[in-house]
This record gives C-alpha cells, structure tokens and sequence, in this order.
C-alpha cells in the first residue's frame, strides 16, 4: 500500500516554476516514499498474518522458534500461529490430560494450592528423559502468576526397605537415590 508522494502537489501554482524547489521534490519524493514503505512494513508485521520475512522473524525470536533455510514465509507464519494457539488458557483437569499424555498415568504427581498460587509436579525416574520437555511444557501452560516447581520424585526409603543390603552393596548412595529401582 506503498503511497505515490509529490511534494510539488503541495506547492501553490506560482512557486511550481521554481527551479529549486522541483530539484528539493526531486530529493524528497523518493525519501518521502521509502518511509511510507517502512511505515506500511510496521504496520503489517504488527500482526502476524502479514508479517514480512523482518516481522515473523522476530516473532520467532520472541518464541524462541528454530527456523530452517527452506522454511517459507507460509510455514514460519503458520508455526508461530501455532505457537500462539497452545498458549490458551488451560484448566487443570486439561493438564492432567496432557500430562498423562506426555508420561503416562501415575508418572507423576501433581499437587496444587489456588489461594498461595503454586503447583509443584514430580516426576517419577522412570520418565526422567521426558524432564526438560515437560518442564518446557509446563512453563507454557501455567499461569504466569503461580510459582512453578518441576522436579524428579527420587526413590523415597519406603521403596529401598524392600532391597536388602547386598542388592544395594553394588551401588553408591547417589544410584540408590536417582536409579529406578
């Protein structure tokens, strides 16, 4: 939407005959016309449907979006789309679902309080390569104003009475705490 821009337009008839004044036009026009170019380029990269190559770029950036040299401009738009998509609020029973989905059911506990704002999950180390996704995950998903805890639920003493010493002679203290027994 590039707008044709005379300067002389502006100018009273008498001063058109002027020879200065259509060499400033001359000099202005094509400025005057590049910074309505970039006023449109800003414009449009404000929202994402038509953001230039600049624009969705820093889109990406904000999201922190890998982008491959043979992505095209449809692709690197609908991936932010996307982006934006799964940060709707979720409620807490959606959360469980994903979670389940992620780890699967009893991989991990979940334990929340809505007055103090916070949700602590625990990961069994049976899932424990699953940590940095999840955690990713979860950063997305959860409120920004409720303090956030992901950790591993480590092997708890109830679960290593049931070994005898000479199954745990083998093992250094740090394996018997953070090894799936």
């Amino acid at each position: 939407m590039a707008r044709e821009v005379d300067i002389l337009g502006y100018l009273p008839p008498i001063l058109l005959e002027i020879k200065e004044l259509k060499a400033i036009a001359g000099v202005e026009n094509p400025i005057l016309e590049k910074l309505w170019r970039m006023i449109d380029a800003t414009l449009n990269n404000q929202f994402i449907i038509t953001a230039d190559e600049n624009g969705i770029g820093r889109y990406e950036k904000m999201l922190g979006l890998q982008v491959s040299d043979s992505d095209t401009l449809e692709t690197r738009i609908f991936r932010v789309l996307a982006r934006y998509q799964e940060q709707a609020p979720y409620t807490y029973r959606t959360l469980k679902l994903i979670l389940d989905s992620l780890l699967g059911t009893g991989n991990y506990t979940m334990e929340r309080n809505v007055e103090e704002k916070w949700l602590t999950v625990k990961i069994e180390l049976t899932v424990k390569r699953q940590f940095e996704v999840v955690e990713d995950t979860l950063e997305r998903m959860v409120p920004q104003n409720m303090i956030l805890t992901v950790e591993l639920r480590f092997n708890q003493w109830s679960k290593i009475k049931l070994k005898t010493w000479g199954e745990l002679l083998s093992k250094t203290w740090r394996d018997v705490k953070e090894e799936v027994l």
